[in-house]
């Protein structure tokens, strides 16, 4: 049916939502972050939302799993460059250093 077509991710929107998820896991191995749920309390997010994208874009995605989810809310990416020091510009093109200094 046309009108019951999944919403596709562009490669550029699904590369971002793949670092996203690796700098998550990297504060949290850093011990800067505690927990995903603790990053979307704290950026005032629907955390099930992020869980469920985890499970696409995430460091071990799920095989075969499709999120219905296909994008980063404005306030995520605010508040993984702006409070927990993640380049802006690794985040948007994958160049440079994942924190900044």
């Amino acid at each position: 049916m046309p009108g019951n077509k999944a919403k596709v991710c562009s490669p550029v929107e699904d590369a971002i939502n793949r670092r996203f998820f690796e700098a998550i896991e990297e504060l949290v191995t850093l011990g800067r972050l505690s927990a995903l749920d603790a990053f979307c309390r704290e950026a005032g997010l629907y955390s099930p939302r992020y869980r469920e994208m985890r499970g696409t874009y995430g460091v071990t995605p799920r095989a075969g799993y499709v999120s219905r989810y296909k994008s980063l809310q404005a306030e995520a990416v605010y508040t993984l460059t702006a409070k927990y020091g993640v380049s802006a510009d690794w985040l948007i093109t994958g160049r440079g250093k994942m924190l900044r200094p």
